[in-house]
C-alpha cells in the first residue's frame, strides 16, 4: 500500500506542476508567482486541517504551536528549497519591491494585532486582504 500511496503522490504533483506551468503561459502569469501560490495553499491546508481540529477539540496551545511552527518553516525550509534545486535570477527592482512591501505588511500586521490586542474576524479579514493585495502588488511588478 506505500508504494501504490507513493505513486499517487508523485502522480499528483507531476499533475500539479503541469497544471501550474499551463496555468502561467496561459493567464500571462510568471511561473513563480502562481508557484507561490500552490506553495502556500499546499503547506497551509494541512495545517489548516490540523488546526481546526485541534481547535474543536480545545487542545488550543498544540493549534497555537502549529501556527508558529508551520509559519517558521514555511518562512524559511520551504521557500529556501527552491532557490536551493535551481537557482533563478530575479532583477534588484523586483526584490526591493517585493523586501519593502514585506517590510510594510508585517509592520502593518503588528500595529494591528498590537492595537486591537485580540485577532478577530476583522483581523482576519485585514489578513486576507493584505494577502491578496500581495499578489496585485508582485503582478503589476
Amino acid at each position: 500500500m506505500l508504494f501504490i500511496y507513493m505513486a499517487g503522490i508523485a502522480l499528483g504533483s507531476y499533475m500539479v506542476i503541469n497544471s501550474i506551468i499551463y496555468l502561467s503561459k496561459e493567464l500571462f502569469i510568471p511561473e513563480y508567482m502562481i508557484s507561490f501560490f500552490a506553495l502556500a495553499i499546499g503547506t497551509s491546508l494541512p495545517e489548516l486541517v490540523v488546526d481546526i481540529t485541534s481547535v474543536r477539540r480545545k487542545e488550543y496551545s498544540l493549534a497555537i504551536g502549529d501556527i508558529i511552527g508551520s509559519n517558521v518553516i514555511d518562512a524559511t525550509l520551504s521557500i529556501g528549497i527552491g532557490p536551493l534545486i535551481t537557482p533563478t535570477a530575479i532583477s534588484g527592482e523586483l526584490a526591493t519591491v517585493t523586501g519593502v512591501w514585506a517590510f510594510i505588511v508585517s509592520l502593518i500586521a503588528i500595529l494591528a494585532i498590537g492595537i486591537m490586542g485580540k485577532h478577530d474576524r476583522k483581523m482576519g479579514i485585514l489578513f486576507i486582504a493584505l494577502y491578496l493585495l500581495s499578489y496585485v502588488v508582485l503582478f503589476v511588478m
